[in-house]
């Protein structure tokens, strides 16, 4: 049987692929010098030891915090380093337009580069090579994939397990490992090189067609920005057959055999909206990704090339499928070829600088992070302000109960003892509260009341004295000479000032001493508070604030960079 001039047409158009290259030299040095400058000021943060030992939860997340601001920039160089690295991939396929087939194990990778690669044009013969994860380009003869007849193998155990390919005129082919493979490295390898496509084959099974991690890989795709056919590949099955006497037919050892056929077209049809359907829920604003989505079955392709069979191959749609690939060569390979390097450098902007707040070394998630640490420094600065607050009526309250333990021992001959034996117990319950309502925020701190002797001025002026008051005193005078004058009856009054005891100042004394003290340990507990403000709460919302400063600055500077990338 002839090849199919789909066939034909395909191999053609590979001989015809004019690539355009693009120079990104120092777009990607100015990136880079973007992302290292960023890191050097995170890895030279450092942070008071004695800040951090204040509060164990803020001194933690603190720690926490500068950790994981060094830890992200210090992801983003090494991964554009990768990057970096992963274009001497590209460089050494430059003159190449690079479909990368990526998937799932035993999804049919290898057997849809295997047919591709075999059934090239006679003046075309398909160079194999693969790449270690160093990206090293490796000599054949260590590829175990690669069979007697120059072919993929496929292991049924890991499928491909190292990057290979094959070059055929203009074209890369790059078979990647399984994804899900029983070895993670393979699956990561195969993701590492998956920037550097100029166009993605997506293949799934259709014994169970795009299942979950499948949808999460073409999601990671798209965000990519890369163009997407996705195969529904085995779409095949096997049936029995009749032979001319409606008998089934049967094998070489009498049993009635099963021959392999293309799967209906209306169990494809409801495959293929299927997968469209669930693709269309995760494209959102990459629509423009979504490529063909397409059953066939490069099994029953084979099998129509031995058995002669015109039908089975196209009913395999592979011609189909070989045409949509030479819809994209002829059309879209060179300005592929020239959008993948931008696409890979806004690729890497996007998922790993800008990110979400899901992906935790992204920008995002770093300002979700300094989100936390602010609200909780805040929900702390609030507790603390709601002390201060009460400073006034808490202290008065405490003079006032200690005072009163003693006023009633408290005369004029003890009253200088007295009132240093209240000063000596209040600086003491004082001390104690102050302390206590700042170890509810701090651990590490002891507030300090020496100040207060030059402030209350000792205790010599509470003098209590016996106070006195000039009165005027009324009385009648009996003497003879009143009664003479104004005879037996008469009366007379007359008055003089005297000077009488009417008490003492113990209670004014007791007033002053309390008005006094309660003004200068407010003043002290204040003092105590400002100063746990400015050397506690302030560093921690200035560090804060400068490392938002800092990103707010980087994230400007990104956008701004990426909005240089012309094609």
């Amino acid at each position: 049987m002839q090849k199919s001039s789909k066939f034909n047409a395909f191999y053609q158009s590979l001989d015809g692929i004019n690539i355009v290259n693009s120079s990104l030299e120092k777009k990607r040095a100015e990136l880079k010098c973007i992302i290292e400058s960023f890191d050097a000021k995170n890895q030279s943060r450092s942070i008071d030891g004695t800040l951090s030992e204040q509060n164990k939860e803020l001194g933690s997340l603190l720690n926490q915090t500068v950790e994981k601001l060094k830890h992200a920039s210090c992801v983003w160089v090494d991964s554009f380093t990768k990057l970096l690295e992963r274009e001497k991939f590209r460089s050494d396929l430059e003159n190449y337009f690079i479909i990368i087939i990526f998937g799932k194990v035993k999804a049919g990778k290898s057997s849809l580069g295997n047919f591709i690669a075999k059934n090239n044009t006679a003046n075309q013969q398909p160079t194999f090579f693969k790449y270690d994860e160093a990206g090293q380009e490796q000599a054949i003869k260590k590829l175990q994939e690669i069979d007697g007849e120059d072919e993929f193998a496929t292991n049924n155990l890991e499928c491909t397990t190292e990057i290979q390919g094959f070059k055929l005129s203009g074209l890369a082919w790059i078979d990647t490992p399984g994804l899900g493979s029983m070895v993670e490295a393979n699956g990561n390898l195969a993701k590492a090189y998956i920037q550097s496509a100029d166009y993605i084959i997506y293949p799934t099974s259709s014994n169970a067609p795009l299942q979950q991690d499948e949808i999460a890989q073409i999601k990671e795709l798209f965000e990519q920005n890369k163009p997407v056919t996705i195969c529904i590949t085995k779409s095949d099955t096997k049936e029995r057959k009749k032979d001319s006497n409606g008998k089934y037919k049967k094998d070489s050892h009498g049993k009635i055999a099963k021959f392999l056929v293309n799967k209906s077209l209306e169990d494809r049809h409801k495959q293929e909206e299927y997968v469209k359907n669930e693709v269309e829920k995760i494209a959102k604003d990459q629509k423009s990704c979504i490529g063909d989505i397409l059953s066939i079955s490069t099994h029953a392709a084979n099998e129509s090339m031995l058995e002669n069979d015109e039908d089975l191959l196209n009913n395999s749609n592979l011609p189909k499928f070989y045409e949509l690939i030479t819809d994209v060569v002829q059309q879209k390979a060179s300005s592929l070829k020239a959008s993948t390097p931008y696409n890979g450098l806004r690729s890497f902007i996007s998922n790993d600088l800008l990110g979400d707040r899901d992906k935790k070394s992204s920008l995002k998630s770093l300002e979700s992070s300094l989100n936390y640490f602010d609200e909780q420094v805040q929900e702390a600065n609030g507790r603390f302000e709601v002390i201060k607050q009460n400073t006034n009526s808490d202290i008065e309250s405490e003079i006032e109960f200690v005072v009163s333990k003693y006023s009633s021992e408290i005369d004029k001959n003890n009253a200088k003892a007295k009132f240093a034996l209240i000063d000596e117990a209040l600086n003491n319950s004082i001390s104690t509260l102050i302390n206590q309502n700042i170890q509810e925020t701090l651990h590490h701190f002891n507030a300090s009341l020496s100040s207060l002797d030059t402030m209350l001025g000792g205790v010599s002026e509470f003098e209590i004295k016996d106070e006195y008051k000039d009165i005027e005193v009324w009385y009648e005078d009996r003497s003879f000479l009143n009664r003479v004058t104004f005879g037996t009856l008469g009366r007379s009054r007359s008055s003089v000032e005297e000077t009488v005891l009417v008490g003492d100042n113990k209670e004014a004394m007791i007033l002053k001493f309390k008005a006094d003290r309660t003004k200068a340990y407010v003043q002290s507990a204040i003092d105590n508070y400002e100063l746990i403000m400015e050397t506690f709460f302030n560093p921690l919302k200035g560090f804060s604030c400068d490392v938002r400063k800092d990103i707010s600055n980087l994230e400007q500077s990104i956008i701004t960079y990426k909005n240089t990338l012309k094609e």
